[in-house]
């Protein structure tokens, strides 16, 4: 039974990365956009596209980092079980993703609170 739970939660795993490897590509999306911008070219995105791209990126790794916190409960739910294990990295892992949890929350907010026309500035701030 343990070894079947651990399997779903890794493939909870996999179908999430996936799904964070489409967030990584918006990101790129998002910051060629503003590097054309930067360079005085015509854009595929205009603010408003922009805004809704960034709002819903946001969203989607908020939501990727609730299923990872529930991969990692999971996880350490399934070790707890066992004999002579050490739960630490489990429970370290646990707080990591509410972490970043929190993060996403403040994030998705800082993107609510944004103006249509500056949002990309917020969302990959230039160094």
């Amino acid at each position: 039974m343990n070894d079947n739970d651990e399997i779903n939660a890794i493939n909870i795993q996999l179908w999430t990365l996936v799904v964070a490897l489409v967030s990584a590509v918006i990101s790129i999306v998002i910051t060629y956009n503003q590097k054309l911008d930067l360079e005085n070219k015509d854009t595929p995105l205009d603010s408003k596209q922009l805004y809704n791209l960034t709002l819903f990126n946001r969203i989607l790794v908020l939501v990727l980092s609730f299923i990872f916190l529930y991969v990692n409960y999971k996880l350490y739910v399934i070790y707890k079980n066992k004999e002579n294990e050490d739960l630490k990295a489990y429970i370290l892992q646990i707080v990591a993703s509410v972490l970043v949890i929190v993060s996403g929350i403040i994030a998705l907010y800082v993107v609510g609170l944004s103006e249509t026309e500056n949002i990309v500035d917020v969302e990959n701030p230039i160094i």
